[in-house]
């Protein structure tokens, strides 16, 4: 009598995972962009099972200034450089498809995002030179951006078998104007010159494990992207976003008209999420979520950014399932909102596909 063999759970081939494998950090070759407005492309090498790319930016801009003034920082800064940052499949799957400042966005949703910040240490995540001369300074720009491709450190979903000759993925950071990252004064005759910029991703792996058992479910992908939507003001707006995927964070970001970002006292209602037209299972004043979101991340967040994150369970990212959107049995997903400005909302998302063979 042959003893049937027992279906391991996910929860079991988490902990076989743990146990058979081990994490890699792999340093691929610097490029140069050799001006402004180009792009990179980096081939991940063929090898183990992808979790996380940290993407390095270092760069030498010239400030000048006819009155001497220093040039400050814009909003979101050093990010802004970044017109596109994007991780590429050959199956059509593009886990991240994002702007330098959505990807920041993104990124905020963490404890402490006040560590994404422009720092005066070099050796911090973030750093740039502000000052400028009439004759020129020379100000380096140093930041990091991260693209986790697994849920969170913990949790193994989204790994992407790149030890596989059939799967080649793709990263490509597309390189903006270096002024994009300043505010400039043109009474104070100030400008910004690229020198140089070099791009250095570093891919974080996992070992293959040995037994079929440990081997993890990556039939899953998580995707980020975001996507800009304009609105009237003047009364209540409507956002539809995209059905068919599982919502697991939701980062938006309100702007006006002249890019400036709306805050708590521009909104005449609530902030909702509505599941076809009539469902509104979140309805929220913005100044409590803004609240909201400085109890759970540990910082005040910038003007005009809110985040429902649904993967919270009483810490950033690390709950389970149970608040997950699934849209795909859903007909209309919407942001609904009133406000007495019209502008812009840029939607940053997080969702779950799953890999149809």
């Amino acid at each position: 009598m042959t003893q049937q063999k027992r279906q391991l759970s996910a929860q079991d081939r988490a902990i076989l995972f743990s146990q058979s494998t081990r994490q890699n950090f792999q340093t691929l070759p610097s490029k140069s962009a050799q001006g402004e407005e180009t792009t990179l492309t980096f081939d991940l090498p063929k090898v183990r099972l992808l979790s996380k790319i940290l993407v390095e930016i270092d760069a030498v801009v010239t400030l000048k200034s006819t009155t001497g003034t220093n040039i400050a920082l814009n909003t979101f800064g050093v990010h802004n450089i970044l017109r596109r940052v994007s991780l590429d499949l050959n199956n059509g799957f593009s886990p991240f498809v994002t702007t330098g400042r959505d990807l920041y966005l993104y990124n905020l949703n963490r404890l402490n995002p006040n560590t994404l910040f422009p720092q005066s240490n070099i050796k911090g995540i973030t750093s740039a030179g502000t000052t400028s001369s009439a004759s020129g300074n020379d100000q380096r720009i140093k930041f990091l951006v991260t693209l986790p491709v697994t849920l969170n450190d913990r949790d193994t979903t989204g790994l992407i078998l790149l030890q596989n000759p059939e799967t080649n993925v793709q990263l490509q950071v597309d390189i903006a104007k270096m002024q994009d990252a300043y505010k400039l004064n043109a009474s104070n005759g100030d400008t910004v010159t690229f020198k140089s910029l070099t791009v250095t991703p570093m891919v974080e792996t996992f070992s293959i494990p040995p037994i079929q058992e440990a081997f993890p479910d990556i039939s899953v992908l998580k995707l980020v992207s975001a996507k800009a939507n304009t609105f009237a003001g003047n009364g209540q707006n409507i956002v539809a976003l995209q059905t068919g995927t599982i919502y697991r964070k939701l980062v938006l970001y309100l702007e006006d008209e002249n890019g400036n970002p709306l805050k708590d006292a521009d909104f005449t209602g609530n902030l909702e999420l509505v599941f076809n037209q009539a469902d509104v299972p979140y309805s929220i004043k913005p100044s409590v979520l803004s609240a909201l979101n400085h109890s759970q991340l540990g910082y005040v967040l910038p003007d005009g950014v809110y985040i429902f994150d649904f993967s919270n369970q009483g810490f950033p990212n690390y709950g389970g399932s149970r608040d997950y959107i699934d849209t795909e049995k859903l007909t209309e997903f919407w942001v609904r909102f009133s406000s007495t400005k019209g502008g812009k909302l840029t939607a940053v998302t997080e969702t779950l596909s799953r890999l149809r063979a």
